[in-house]
Parts: structure tokens; C-alpha cells; sequence
């Protein structure tokens, strides 16, 4: 065999150097094709392949699912700036409250747009451009909840096993996916993790890209829940970004809950009520079956209340009655009994189960919500806030009783904020406030209003930042932009609020301490450790933080509670 060796020329080098770049950019449109993606199929083992096939039926699936669910929606949006000591600073925020209507068209349709409360927005868009103003980012975060609702399959898609990870109780494989080259506009790129038992899909973290002219797509990580047998559905899309066109920096956080409210749970309640109906009963405890004038006006007072409370439940807008309602009712009655209030009917206290920092009475009932709840540092804080809605019931300061009539409030869900004003007069405001200070100096937080007066100086100070956040969808605002805030007078006997001091808590994050059931809207504390604090950018109050939910399987929770273990 003869070898013959000779010397490239100058001439020849462009030539070999088109040839090899041919080759590779031939090879490299074959692995991008669809019949690469075949041919790459044949070098997987049989399990492999089948786990994929079920990965993509799987989330195939889940489209059709969510179709059949209306859930409410609320999304909390923050503007962000960088600060050399607290790492960021609010500088604005954003709001969406609504509901997501999955069968057919899908779009967001808001509950707090005022005289309008019909308009829609379609979803499953890309967020705007940053030069529009601060409610356009609202712009279908919920888009998040699915990974390609089109194209997720393997002609579209190429799959990169990671490994194993327990994501709370449940063991998940982690999988890298990429979009080839034909996947379209708003492909998924980024990881997912699929739970080892039937393979769905409960983690989904990266972000969408080949956004259409004039839009642009941004990062996300959403998490689901195991709600029902065999179904798990979106409960918590976090976003963050640092670099988007224009320099804008923003957090959010969607949160999505009420799945029960469905057909099907609507004939279940029907079941329910006549199941549980109970034999008859002649009541004979009193000679006369009339009221007198002054019961029958209680009586209409505590009718309207209760249709407002009822309906409120109904839209999944407040959570039924639990243990967190005991808890807060316990600080309730120890402003009760040291100010000898024995006059007073026994009072409730309910959760609402929105981000917007908001206390406001109704009759005997005291409405709290899960964003202050969040925020407040501790129990002086709280007692603060439940003075004053104590106050107004101990000055006589009534909800009015049109509600005692029943065709009020029968309107559709988007409709019910809007027909509610339980805003209180200014004056009002003005003595709930005096009475209020009055009931905590006989209270057993005479001591240590310090603290509370503490949160009040943050929340000033961070009103301006988050007038959505200091909003109130139905009672009076905590704070106006010009940081005025509820009782302001506790603030001259709080200490300096330090914000590089990592010993001094004036305001939690959100999300730090109730949970919310994305099934059927209950809530709960839950049971978490107390975290020693590093550095003064770990203090975030008031801020947006990432959630990571401890995730379970339906059927490991236990039978009397019906539903996974809530994330949020």
C-alpha cells in the first residue's frame, strides 16, 4: 500500500475551509430537524423513551384539564431599583385580581376594574414593552402555567436528564429542555421536574423566548400541587428579572386559587345541604315568636353582614372560617376583656385571602388580609390593627343594611368588589383611631406598642413605593402616597427605624406567614423555623420574596382535610 503525502496550497485552504463549514452546518440543521430528533430516539433504551412519551401525554393532559377550572388569580408585580445596602428598593408596584377562564378562549378577567367589571384581557401573551406604565407588566403572567400548550413534544423539543431531586415529599427526576429550531414564538426553555409516579410535570423554571416584535418574554418559576387524584394544578409563578429592555428590574409573584369552583363542586354542595339537612325542630323556648323593634334591627344588621360574608366565601375572596381565624379572634378578645367591653355581642374575625394590606369591619366581624397578616412582625402589631376595627364596633359605627337584601350581591364574581363600599367616613376613621390608642393602653400591649409603632414607620416609609400595596379593595386605606398611615400617632413612641440593622424587624416579607389551599381557598400557619438573619438585604419588608412549597401527593394528606397540603 502506497501513501502518497502532499502539501496543501494556499489556493486550496478557502476551499476545505467551505467544505468543512458545510459539513457543519449541515449536521448541525440535521440535529435541529425533526428527523434528527427521530433518529436520536432510536439511541435511547425502550424505558427512556416510554418516559418521555408519558412526560408529553402527560402534560398534554394537563391542558385539557385546566379547561374545565375557572381559579382566581391575583398578581403582585414590584418595580426595582439597586441599593448598595438593602440590595434592592421598591420604587412602584403593580395589581391584577381576577379569575382565569380556561375553557375555550383563554383570558383574565378582572375583579377591580371599577364601573367596568366585565373587562377582559387575553392571556397567555407576552408582558409589554417597559415604556408603558406599570399595569401593562400584568400582561398574562399566568401564560406561565404550562410549559408549550402547541408543541411540547419530541419533534419540537429535546430532552436533557439532569437527575433525581425530592422537591418537599415527593421524588422528582429534573430535565432540561430546548426547543429546536422549529418550535415557534414563546418556546419554553429552561428545566422541569416530573414526579416519579405517573410523570407529570409539578415544577416548571426558566423562560420563554422568540417573542413577537414590540414584546418580550421574561423569566419564571411556577409550581404545582397534587389537588386531586391523579391532577396536579398551577398554585405559585414567581418572576424576577435584572436585565430587561430599557433597564426595567421588577419581582412578581401569581398566585391562583379556588380551583373547587366548578360544576361539578356545585352539585356536590347540593348533595351536601340536603344530606346533611337536619330532622325538624319546633322551637318553643319562647312564648312570643316576635321580635321587638330593637332585635329586628340587630337582626337586619346581622342579616346584611352575614350575606356580605357569605358571598365574599362564595367568590373564594374570603376563606372560610379555620384555626387562623382562633388565633387572630384570641388577640381580638384580649383587647376585649381588658377594656371591659362585655357589652359587645361575642365578635369574629375572618381572613381575606388578597395581598393588599386592609383591615375593615362589618357588623360583629372584623376582616383581616393575608398580605397584612403576612407583613405584621408580631402580636402588638396585630393587636394595633384590631384595635381600631374594634373601635369602630365599640363606637356604634354600623355597615349599612342594604345588604340585608339578598338580590344586592347577586351578581357574577368580577362584579362583587365593585358593588361593596365599606370604606368608613373620615371622621370615623378619625375616632377608631383615638378609641383605638385608648384600648391598647388597657391592654396587655401597653408595654410594647413600641414595635407596633415600629411597623407603622416602615409602612410609611414604604407607602409611597406600594400604593398598590397600601390599596384596600373595600375599607379605608392604610396609607395615602404621601405615607400618612392609620394611627399615626404610635409612631412618636417607636425607636428610629434602622434599615441596615439586622436586629430590628419592622415588617416581614410577604409570604411569611399564612398558606393558602389552592383547592378551596382555606388557609393555615405554617410550621416553620425561625432563620437567623446575615445580612440587611435578607430583611425585604414588604417585599415580594420566592416561594419554595413543600410538595406532597393528595393521597398521603390526611383524609379529613380532603386536599394536599397547601404551598402558598
Amino acid at each position: 500500500m502506497i501513501v502518497t503525502r502532499t502539501r496543501s496550497t494556499p489556493a486550496l485552504l478557502p476551499l476545505l475551509a467551505a467544505v468543512g463549514a458545510l459539513v457543519i452546518l449541515s449536521f448541525t440543521a440535521y440535529c435541529q430537524s425533526p428527523d434528527a430528533a427521530a433518529g436520536q430516539r432510536q439511541f435511547k433504551s425502550d424505558e427512556v423513551n416510554r418516559i418521555i412519551d408519558r412526560i408529553v401525554a402527560g402534560e398534554k393532559q394537563y391542558a385539557v384539564n385546566l379547561k374545565k377550572y375557572s381559579p382566581r388569580v391575583e398578581t403582585y408585580l414590584q418595580f426595582t431599583s439597586p441599593d448598595a445596602e438593602l440590595g434592592s428598593a421598591v420604587s412602584n408596584d403593580a395589581y391584577f385580581l381576577g379569575r382565569l377562564a380556561l375553557g375555550g378562549k383563554q383570558e383574565e378577567i378582572s375583579f377591580t376594574s371599577g364601573n367596568k367589571p366585565n373587562r377582559r384581557r387575553s392571556s397567555l401573551k407576552a408582558i409589554t414593552m417597559p415604556f408603558f406604565p406599570p399595569h401593562f407588566f400584568l400582561d398574562r403572567f399566568a401564560s406561565s402555567a404550562m410549559v408549550d400548550p402547541d408543541n411540547f413534544d419530541e419533534s419540537h423539543y429535546t430532552f436533557d436528564p439532569i437527575g433525581w431531586e425530592y422537591l418537599g415529599d415527593v421524588r422528582c427526576f429534573a430535565i432540561d429542555v430546548h426547543p429546536q429550531k422549529d418550535a415557534g414564538a414563546g418556546a419554553f426553555v429552561g428545566r422541569i421536574w416530573v414526579e416519579d409516579r405517573d410523570y407529570a410535570i409539578v415544577r416548571l423554571n426558566g423562560m420563554r423566548i422568540n417573542a413577537a416584535r414590540f414584546k418580550f418574554y421574561t423569566h419564571f418559576d411556577c409550581w404545582r400541587e397534587n389537588l386531586r387524584p391523579g391532577e396536579w394544578l398551577p398554585v405559585y409563578i414567581y418572576g424576577e428579572e435584572s436585565d430587561v429592555a430599557g433597564g426595567v428590574r421588577y419581582k412578581s409573584v401569581t398566585r391562583l386559587w379556588g380551583y373547587d369552583l366548578s360544576v361539578p363542586h356545585q352539585q356536590e354542595e347540593w348533595t351536601r345541604i340536603l344530606v346533611e339537612a337536619p330532622a325538624p325542630v319546633h322551637d318553643s323556648s319562647d312564648a312570643s315568636s316576635d321580635l321587638s323593634p330593637v332585635e329586628s334591627k340587630r337582626r337586619l344588621e346581622i342579616e346584611a353582614e352575614r350575606n356580605v360574608l357569605v358571598r365574599l366565601e362564595k367568590a373564594r375572596l374570603i376563606a372560610p372560617p379555620g384555626p387562623v381565624d382562633k388565633v387572630v379572634e384570641t388577640v381580638l378578645n384580649n383587647l376585649v376583656v381588658s377594656n371591659h367591653l362585655d357589652n359587645l355581642p361575642p365578635l369574629h374575625c375572618r381572613v381575606m385571602l388578597t395581598s393588599p394590606l386592609e383591615t375593615f369591619t362589618l357588623r360583629y366581624t372584623i376582616v383581616v388580609s393575608r398580605g397584612l397578616l403576612d407583613v405584621l412582625p408580631d402580636e402588638p402589631s396585630l393587636a394595633m390593627m384590631l384595635a381600631h376595627e374594634l373601635a369602630h364596633v365599640a363606637l356604634g359605627h354600623r355597615l349599612d343594611t342594604k345588604y340585608a337584601f339578598n338580590d344586592r350581591l347577586l351578581v357574577p364574581d368580577e362584579e362583587i368588589l365593585p358593588k361593596l363600599d365599606l370604606a368608613r367616613e373620615k371622621q370615623e376613621e378619625a375616632d377608631a383611631d383615638a378609641k383605638a390608642v385608648e384600648f391598647l393602653k388597657n391592654s396587655p400591649y401597653k408595654d410594647k406598642l413600641g414595635s407596633a409603632g415600629l411597623f407603622l414607620r416602615a409602612g410609611a416609609d414604604a407607602a409611597p413605593g406600594t400604593p398598590q400595596l397600601f390599596g384596600a379593595h373595600m375599607g379605608n386605606r392604610m396609607a395615602t402616597s404621601k405615607g400618612v398611615i392609620r394611627m399615626a400617632t404610635l409612631m412618636g413612641s417607636a425607636p428610629e427605624l434602622k434599615g441596615t440593622q439586622i436586629d430590628q424587624i419592622a415588617a416581614l416579607p410577604l409570604g411569611s406567614r399564612v398558606q393558602v389551599n389552592a383547592w378551596d381557598g382555606s388557609i393555615s400557619f405554617p410550621n416553620r423555623k425561625a432563620v437567623a438573619l446575615v445580612d440587611p438585604s435578607e430583611k425585604m419588608s414588604f417585599q415580594i420574596t420566592p416561594l419554595y412549597p413543600h410538595l406532597t401527593r393528595y393521597e398521603e394528606v390526611n383524609s379529613a382535610t380532603a386536599v394536599a397540603r397547601p404551598a402558598q
